[in-house]
C-alpha cells in the first residue's frame, strides 16, 4: 500500500483482519495506523465478553503478524501492537460502539439534552448513524454528531 493515506490503510486492514479475529471468538474494536517518527505502528485493539487477557493478545499478535506478512498488506517495515481496549476507552467509530453493546458508558453531548449534557447509561444499540443508550430507565437515541465524547465507564470497587 505505497503512499496510501493512513486512514485508508486502517480501513483496509480492518476489513482483512476482522474475519481472522471473529474466527477466534473476539471482537475487532479498532485498527489504528500511525507514524511515530520514521516508524509505522499498526495498533489492533481486541475484546470479547468478559475481557481479554495478555496471553490472548500475544497469540493474536502472532497470528495477525503472520497474516499481514503472508498477504503483504503493509509494504514497509512496521511494529504491530495488539491490546485490550482498557477500562475507560473512548469510543470513536461505529464499529467500536457495536463491540461494547450492553456495557456501561459515560456520554458527553455537544449540547444539553433535557437539561443534561453528561449522563451514565448502558449502551443498547449502535449503527452507522448513531447510538441508543438507556439512562435512568429511559431509552435515548443520539446521532454521533450530537456526541462530544463517549467512554466506557468503570466504577472502581474500592
Amino acid at each position: 500500500m505505497p503512499g496510501q493515506p493512513l486512514k485508508e490503510m486502517e480501513t483496509r486492514l480492518e476489513d482483512l483482519i476482522e474475519p481472522l479475529v471473529t474466527e477466534a471468538g473476539l471482537c475487532l474494536v479498532s485498527v489504528d495506523v500511525e507514524r511515530r517518527g520514521k516508524r509505522l505502528v499498526v495498533g489492533v485493539t481486541l475484546d470479547r465478553q468478559g475481557g481479554i487477557d495478555i496471553e490472548t493478545c500475544a497469540q493474536m499478535s502472532e497470528e495477525i503478524s503472520r497474516y499481514l506478512d503472508v498477504e503483504n498488506l503493509v509494504d514497509e517495515s512496521y511494529h504491530l501492537e495488539v491490546e485490550s481496549p482498557g477500562l475507560q476507552r473512548v469510543l470513536r467509530k461505529p464499529r467500536e460502539y457495536r463491540c461494547f453493546l450492553g456495557r456501561e458508558v459515560e456520554v458527553i453531548l455537544r449540547q444539553a439534552f433535557e437539561g443534561r449534557q453528561k449522563m451514565l447509561g448502558r449502551l443498547k444499540a449502535a449503527d452507522d448513524a448513531g447510538m441508543t443508550v438507556v439512562a435512568e430507565g429511559e431509552e435515548l437515541n443520539f446521532p454521533y454528531e450530537a456526541v462530544k465524547k463517549t467512554r466506557l465507564y468503570f466504577e472502581s470497587p474500592w
